[in-house]
C-alpha cells in the first residue's frame, strides 16, 4: 500500500489529533473544540477548515501553491495572539509528528521511505510559508499600529483619553481644587 492511500484511510483521526493539537495551543481549548458554530466560534472554524485543507493539498501532492490560502487563514489567528514566531507556525511540525505517529504501527513502512520523505520535505516548505507568511502578518500589524500613533487614533484605541476627555478632567480637576480653596 503506498502511503497516500494509506494516510487516506487514516484522514479522519490525524485531522481530529492535528485540529485539537492546533486548538489545544489556546488558553480555552474546550471552548473551540465542543462549539461547532461557526459564528459562535469563528476561530475553531477557520483552524478546522485550514487544517483540513492543508490536509489534502499536503498528502495528495497538489500543488503547494494552493496552501497559500488556508495557511494565511490559520496564520492570522496566531499573528494577533500572544504566540511567539515558532510557536505559531508550531502547527506545521506538529503534522509531521502525527503522520510518524499514526504510521509507526504500519508494517509496510519501510516500502514508504522515499514517500515519508518526500512529505516531510513538503511539510518544511509549508513551514517556511507559514513563517513569512507570519512575518508579513506581523509587519502589517506593526504598521497599522505605527499609523494609528502618527494619525492620534491610538488614544481612543491603547486606553489612553483622548485630548478632548483630559481637557475636561483638568477642568473638572480645577473647578474641584479652586472649590476646595475656598472652603479652607
Amino acid at each position: 500500500m503506498d502511503l497516500e492511500t494509506l494516510l487516506a484511510e487514516k484522514k479522519k483521526a490525524v485531522i481530529e489529533k492535528w485540529i485539537d493539537q492546533v486548538l489545544d495551543s489556546y488558553g480555552s481549548p474546550e471552548f473551540f473544540k465542543k462549539q461547532k458554530d461557526r459564528f459562535a466560534n469563528p476561530i475553531g472554524a477557520t483552524i478546522s477548515d485550514g487544517l483540513t485543507k492543508l490536509y489534502t493539498v499536503l498528502v495528495e501532492n497538489k500543488d503547494l501553491e494552493e496552501v497559500t490560502k488556508p495557511l494565511e487563514d490559520v496564520i492570522k489567528i496566531r499573528a494577533v495572539q500572544d504566540f511567539t514566531p515558532s510557536q505559531a507556525v508550531l502547527f506545521v511540525y506538529q503534522f509531521k509528528y502525527i503522520v510518524h505517529q499514526e504510521l509507526a504501527r504500519e508494517k509496510n513502512r519501510d516500502d514508504m521511505t522515499a514517500s515519508l520523505e518526500a512529505l516531510a520535505a513538503r511539510i518544511d516548505k509549508v513551514a517556511l510559508m507559514a513563517f513569512d507568511i507570519y512575518m508579513n502578518c506581523r509587519e502589517r500589524l506593526h504598521q497599522i499600529r505605527v499609523n494609528e500613533v502618527l494619525s492620534g487614533r491610538s488614544a481612543l484605541t491603547d486606553g489612553t483619553k483622548c485630548i478632548s476627555a483630559m481637557l475636561k478632567s483638568n477642568q473638572t480637576e480645577l473647578a474641584d481644587n479652586n472649590q476646595n480653596n475656598r472652603l479652607t
